[in-house]
């Protein structure tokens, strides 16, 4: 595919503000959307764990709790908090990444069976830059991490075997971007010779890089970037004065975006060939909202993020799921959670959504919103697996409840 440079533009969405710290809160949907990964809290120890919530029987049952360490304060038992569960490919399989301890570039991955007969694998990893925002790059059983800025390391879940690449000089800040249902690998790098960021595809195989867009943009949040699995479209935020947009790239060219002549007003516009077709003017409905994770909805003609809404009354804050159509239609939102408590910078981060396969449900764990700061930042019944039902014309809201511990962790964002 030929490389298009896509051109700096401006605004669209204001209030929206870049996520650049880890998100933790992420659910994974089986191959076969029966079944759902999600963080828990396990209620003898107290701790973070790793549950598989059952769609046809209604029920959880505890996949995987890390290993357990005393506080010398407190004399209690405490788990790490940095935890990310994925089905693999064969739905067989739960691959669980877990990193902190005594040096927080560690890193330590397990390979557990669900449903299925075999060992429980356990590689630790040193010095690995873990980027949390989206779960492990893997195609069959090879999972590809960065080694540091300039090497990426490829480790055969199966074997264990470790094989190493060198990227060239001019590639910096070079990222992994995991491609549905394991089925390649997207990185995003600076360009060598210019301030653009380059989107393309590696082979999995012999490492090699093949760009597909050069995005002269200068995007505001990596956690918001989505893409097809053909990497034939994109979409994210973009720095702007005073605000950042959303813009969708197809194909290597500019579908949707802002129009300078509006730079007063947050708008999205559909550009085709080079000439708007389509403007939506946001007023101020962006104000003091933050998104979170984004996808294309399954038709391709919208795009379905998590998000936190602050207000000036209370509730002053509110949680849920928005659709961005990518065409006339409005956006979108449905509240599954509202607190009293002053928000927190954070919440978003711990806020993102999962979807199925079929492009039916999106599932989302306020595991971790129940566990920020000294308080109750959200009610004790709203810590829960929340399910909605997007082929619902109200989008119907399933909730299952977590049961908080009497002593549960505190994360201190």
């Amino acid at each position: 595919m030929k490389t298009e440079t896509i051109r700096n533009t401006v605004l669209a969405l204001v209030g929206l503000t870049g996520l650049s710290i880890y998100i933790l809160a992420c659910t994974s949907f089986s191959p076969d959307d029966s079944k759902v990964l999600y963080p828990t809290l396990d209620v003898p120890s107290g701790g973070f764990a790793i549950a598989v919530y059952d769609r046809e029987k209604a029920g959880s049952d505890l996949a995987f709790l890390p290993m357990m360490t005393k506080d010398n304060d407190t004399n209690r038992l405490v788990s790490t908090p940095m935890m990310r569960a994925q089905w693999l490919a064969d739905g067989q399989r739960i691959l669980i990444a877990c990193s902190g301890g005594d040096d927080e570039d560690d890193l330590t991955l397990a390979v557990k069976p669900w449903n299925a007969r075999g060992p429980l694998r356990l590689f630790n990893l040193h010095d690995i830059k873990w980027d949390m925002t989206r779960p492990l790059c893997v195609v069959e059983d090879r999972v590809f991490l960065m080694e540091s800025k300039q090497q990426i390391l490829r480790l055969d879940l199966k074997t264990g075997e470790m094989a190493r690449h060198a990227l060239e000089a001019g590639e910096s800040d070079f990222g992994l971007l995991p491609v549905p249902n394991d089925s390649g690998v997207f990185y995003m790098a600076k360009q060598t010779n210019g301030s653009g960021r380059v989107f393309g595809r590696m082979n999995p195989d012999n490492f090699a890089l093949r760009p597909i867009a050069t995005i002269t943009n200068d995007i505001a949040d990596s956690s918001f970037f989505a893409f097809d699995p053909d990497g034939k479209r994109c979409a994210f935020m973009e720095k702007a004065n005073p605000a950042p947009e959303v813009v969708v790239v197809e194909d290597g060219k500019l579908v949707l975006n802002s129009d300078v002549r509006f730079r007063d007003l947050p708008q999205v516009v559909v550009v085709e060939d080079g000439k708007p077709v389509f403007r939506r003017v946001f007023g101020t409905n962006g104000v003091g909202l933050t998104l979170a994770n984004a996808e294309f909805s399954k038709r391709g003609d919208s795009l379905l993020a998590g998000f936190q809404r602050e207000h000036d009354e209370q509730p002053r804050v509110t949680y849920g799921l928005m659709e961005i159509p990518l065409n006339d239609q409005p956006i979108r939102e449905k509240v599954l959670i509202s607190g009293d408590t002053p928000p927190d910078d954070a919440g978003a981060f711990y806020f993102q959504f999962g979807f199925s396969h079929d492009g039916k449900t999106a599932a989302v764990a306020s595991t971790y919103l129940a566990c920020m700061k000294d308080e109750d930042y959200i009610k004790p019944a709203d810590c829960a697996l929340f399910f909605v039902d997007l082929g619902d014309p109200n989008w119907k809201v399933t909730k299952v409840p977590i049961p908080l511990p009497a002593h549960r962790p505190k994360l201190d964002h």
